[in-house]
């Protein structure tokens, strides 16, 4: 990738799929003078304007007829990471060395394979991070875990450049990456699910939403504190901790006639949460 760089040492760089994902990336590298944004191409092209004037950078393109670049980005969902994949080799502009990634968290760069047959090296990296705005993720993006697998030649350039945005890198393998994006949905979008559980049920019992969410976010904020400083097992508290099982039956019973979904994820819950409090009991 050296070889073929601008003259000046940064890496150009084309972004297909300016999502909240590819902005934040494009718009990180832009500003620190890691990258320079070249091109950027999907299939909204006010939404392709928009992220250009965000970065301040890059033009837009179709795939077909995007210029050279060191780096592409696919920042598109992943059901088309693919198909962009042999549109980016039909296009006929890689070059040897050049970089092709993706940042799913599901999907192993094994996708981006069309693009090696013009000798291009193939990553994907998932940062462990929600994206709802590129700006507010921008600027909160130090410290995010970045994980990294594929190709070593892309993975040696790709590691420090999303170390230089913040990131701290950890290796992922292929393998094992639709069981560890579990983890993150269950841990991130799943916990927005809960969320929404909890106020079905208080709001039920008489709570408005928004202040139920106002009594609730400390109890989870302390939960997490608990979670950070003791670890799972011994932050546990509440019913299943004291072993009151009448408590926990009488509960399920009303959560089940509020409706089936929070039913099915009290009793889930109530079960790791059994199983916590039996690990706790033989610390």
């Amino acid at each position: 990738m050296d070889k073929s760089r601008q003259d000046n040492g940064i890496a150009r760089l084309n972004l297909i799929g300016p999502g909240r994902l590819g902005q934040t990336l494009a718009l990180l590298w832009q500003r620190a003078g890691l990258v320079q944004l070249q091109a950027v191409c999907g299939r909204d092209a006010q939404r392709v304007a928009a992220a250009c004037q965000r970065i301040g950078a890059g033009q837009p393109a179709r795939i077909d007829l995007l210029p050279p670049a060191e780096l592409t980005l696919i920042a598109t969902p992943d059901a088309a990471i693919a198909e962009v994949a042999q549109q980016l080799t039909a296009a006929g502009t890689l070059r040897r060395g050049d970089i092709v990634l993706h940042c799913s968290g599901a999907t192993a760069s094994s996708v981006l394979a069309p693009v090696t047959a013009a000798g291009a090296v193939i990553a994907s990296v998932h940062p462990l991070k929600s994206f709802a705005d590129p700006l507010s993720a921008a600027a909160s993006f130090a410290g995010t875990w970045c994980g990294g697998e594929g190709d070593r030649a892309a993975l040696a350039v790709l590691q420090p450049l999303f170390e230089a945005a913040g990131g701290q890198w950890f290796a992922l393998q292929a393998e094992h990456k639709l069981l560890y994006h579990a983890g993150a949905v269950l841990a991130c979008n799943h916990l927005v699910a809960l969320m929404d559980t909890a106020l079905q049920c208080m709001a039920v019992a008489g709570l408005p939403r928004a202040a139920a969410w106002s009594a609730l976010q400390p109890l989870v904020q302390g939960t997490l504190a608990n979670i950070a400083a003791k670890g799972t097992v011994e932050a546990l508290t509440g019913p299943a901790a004291r072993g009151d099982l009448a408590i926990l039956q009488a509960e399920q019973t009303l959560t089940e006639q509020l409706s089936p979904e929070v039913g099915a994820v009290y009793a889930a819950l109530t079960a790791v949460a059994l199983q916590l409090a039996q690990r706790q009991a033989e610390l």
